[in-house]
């Protein structure tokens, strides 16, 4: 993550796959399909580009009960660009999110769609 400390290039550990590449092929796959026409996020589309993500909606702990809250929240959604040559990767979380929504797809995914749209050109990131 420290590409260099002042003018020294740290080193950098070896990676480790943890997932076949076929199976990662697999589960990328399984991601774009969230963002294609009848996915969960389908909205959060950008022309040009594939796109692959999760959204996400999590009760929060209720330390009355000592269970979950039926009414407070967490949404988020994951997503990165371009899908099959991934360079860009954003994380949107929304803590207790208002408004009558609650779902990642609903308040996650359309500002993880603006700061994609946002980033990808301004980073020179062509569209696939």
């Amino acid at each position: 993550m420290v590409r260099s400390v002042g003018a020294r290039p740290t080193r950098r550990p070896r990676g480790t796959r943890v997932l076949s590449t076929r199976t990662a092929g697999s589960l990328r796959h399984m991601l774009e399909g969230v963002l294609a026409p009848g996915g969960t996020a389908s909205e959060a589309t950008i022309p040009g580009y594939q796109l692959a993500g999760k959204t996400g909606t999590a009760n929060k702990p209720d330390p009355a009960t000592g269970g979950y809250s039926d009414t407070k929240y967490v949404a988020s959604f994951v997503g990165f660009a371009p899908a099959r040559d991934p360079r860009l990767l954003v994380a949107v979380m929304v803590d207790e999110p208002g408004g009558g929504k609650i779902y990642g797809a609903e308040v996650a995914a359309p500002a993880f769609q603006e700061i994609m749209s946002f980033a990808l050109p301004y980073l020179r990131i062509p569209p696939d």
